[in-house]
């Protein structure tokens, strides 16, 4: 049911384009977007509907756990054919005729041992026969209860092992939800700060076309009067002509990203204006020996290696005992009856007893069995191996993204002051190119040098905050608020 209700949902999405459910934002801040993300697209969806499939599967072997009523009914069945009979009185095998009515129910309670791998049931049944021929004869067979065990000896144990990561798979599956959000931040952020840098290279474009058709005008009255040389005219008229190039290509740049900002947050439409760029948390440093212990404490590729520790005992037992040799016992206790007649069938039960030991061993197999048991016990010492370098590599990449963080605060306030003396800079040499103190090259080198400025400040917030996401991401933890990151699963699996 909930992989047809995913499959609905997808195809509904597709054929209507997923703009058709697309609203609008209360804000359009880096954190009103973010929300967005994490509420509306589809990665956020595609995000709840994994988690809920991990709950069903948990709760799936929770059911296993416990007693099952299970009903198995024949209440009709029909033969008449030719089968093959031996004949006593000509010492032959001849085809006789064969038909007969058959009804069967029974109802049996099952209930699977953890400890030990049995299956202990109890059961009641139900059998009519009725054979037509030359004489009609009618029986009963009933069996009222029975009560049956079967227990493997010294074999593999699934549900034991299942046992043991069950909860931890469940954990890991919301751990995993909060990351899921955290990638959606990432993605987001590196969104907005497109759009955020897409927009702003257009305003300045905008504001550079005015400024060049303006110098470019004014350019024209002083070459009349002779105060500036050809060349410098020539490169006025060319820089107000590059300026309307470049404005429409940072007008068609803009359009590209807001289309793919709007898609991923199902949005109608955005402004055109440039966003408000967030700024810094103050003083905000985060201690990697804190983040060292939050990591451990929430992250779930940790989790998952120490599930993966787990499957791969699991699977070394299982070639080590399967690879041995098969015993089991199976037994039971009942009451049965059989009789010509219902109510006669209902009385004067007999016992019945049912004992069997089996028990399967191969004598030669040329080494296979050794060879499985060796196999299973090099690929626990390669998933040692691996869990190590996963370890590592947590541990490594969380270093690395503390220490970006927190020397990022710095880069941030150098390309702001960047920006303030690339932007002063031109004003001034505005003014003194009006005032024909400075040539057209030096004015030109001043816009370049403001609008590098600007950019080069929008990317490094773009890293402080991607930095940041990325460090929140490995430890689930909001060092913003101080408070780990959490979420109302029992809200996620309300799915309409």
């Amino acid at each position: 049911m909930l992989h047809k209700k995913i499959l609905l949902y997808l195809v509904f999405f597709m054929l209507c384009g997923i703009s058709i459910n697309a609203q609008e934002v209360d804000g359009w801040s880096l954190p009103d977007l973010l929300k967005s993300g994490r509420e509306r697209s589809l990665q956020a969806f595609r995000a709840k509907r994994q988690y809920a499939l991990e709950y069903w599967r948990y709760r799936s072997f929770k059911s296993s756990l416990l007693p099952s009523l299970d009903l198995e009914l024949e209440p009709f069945s029909y033969n008449r054919s030719f089968v093959e009979r031996y004949d006593d009185d000509l010492n032959i095998d001849v085809y006789r005729q064969q038909q007969n009515l058959n009804s069967f129910a029974r109802l049996s309670v099952n209930q699977n041992i953890l400890l030990t791998g049995a299956s202990v049931y109890l059961s009641s049944s139900f059998g009519r026969l009725v054979n037509y021929g030359e004489n009609r004869l009618q029986s009963y067979n009933i069996t009222p209860v029975r009560l049956g065990i079967v227990q493997p000896i010294m074999a593999f144990n699934a549900l034991k092992w299942q046992k043991k990561t069950a909860m931890l798979e469940l954990e890991k599956a919301k751990k995993e939800y909060i990351v899921n959000q955290q990638e959606i931040n990432m993605h987001t952020v590196s969104l907005f700060f497109q759009w955020a840098l897409a927009s702003t290279k257009v305003d300045i474009a905008q504001e550079n076309k005015k400024a060049a058709a303006r110098l470019y005008k004014i350019g024209k009255k002083r070459y009349d009067l002779g105060s500036i040389e050809k060349d410098e005219l020539l490169n006025l008229e060319l820089e107000n002509f590059t300026s309307a190039t470049t404005l429409t290509r940072y007008e068609q740049d803009l359009e590209t990203i807001v289309s793919d900002l709007k898609l991923f947050l199902n949005l109608k439409n955005l402004p055109e204006h440039s966003p408000p760029l967030p700024e810094m948390i103050p003083n905000l440093k985060i201690g990697l020996e804190e983040a060292q212990h939050l990591a451990k404490q929430n992250n779930p590729d940790l989790l998952d290696i120490q599930i993966q520790e787990i499957h791969a005992d699991r699977d070394l037992d299982e070639a080590i005992k399967n690879n041995r040799f098969n015993l089991s016992v199976n037994a039971s206790f009942g009451l049965n009856q059989q009789a010509e007649h219902f109510e006669n069938a209902y009385g004067h039960f007999l016992d019945q007893q049912i004992v069997a030991i089996q028990f399967r061993m191969p004598i030669v197999d040329w080494g296979e069995r050794k060879g499985n048991i060796k196999m299973a016990k090099m690929t626990r010492e390669l998933a040692d191996i691996q869990v190590e370098q996963d370890r590592n590599d947590v541990s490594r990449n969380l270093r690395l993204a503390v220490a970006n963080f927190n020397l990022q605060e710095e880069q941030v306030l150098a390309a702001l002051r960047a920006r303030n003396i690339a932007q002063e800079s031109y004003q001034i040499t505005e003014k003194r190119f009006l005032s024909g103190q400075v040539d057209v090259l030096r004015l030109t080198s001043a816009r370049s040098a403001r609008q590098t400025a600007t950019e080069q400040y929008i990317q490094s917030l773009q890293l402080y905050w991607e930095y940041y996401y990325q460090v929140q991401q490995i430890t689930l933890y909001n060092f913003i608020k101080g408070t780990p990151l959490s979420e109302d699963f029992d809200q996620l699996l309300k799915i309409d």
